[in-house]
């Protein structure tokens, strides 16, 4: 049986500062739903919006991020 691939892409306004392949979908989602902050390249932004999009060979999960404000 060929399993479809499962991707998640994050974009800061229109371009994807990472995109990873995932095994454990399940999990990934779930914790991505708890949490509201994603930290990639020690730089920490805020999810704004997540996005399922279905091609007939993979599964993408487009996260649409933003930067952390930090207020001082």
């Amino acid at each position: 049986m060929n399993r479809v691939s499962n991707r998640v892409d994050y974009y800061i306004k229109d371009k994807c500062l990472l995109s990873a392949n995932v095994k454990q979908w399940e999990q990934y989602i779930a914790a991505l739903r708890a949490c509201n902050t994603v930290t990639i390249n020690k730089q920490e932004y805020m999810v704004d919006k997540i996005n399922m999009v279905h091609d007939p060979a993979t599964i993408v999960l487009k996260v649409n991020i933003q930067p952390l404000k930090v207020y001082n």
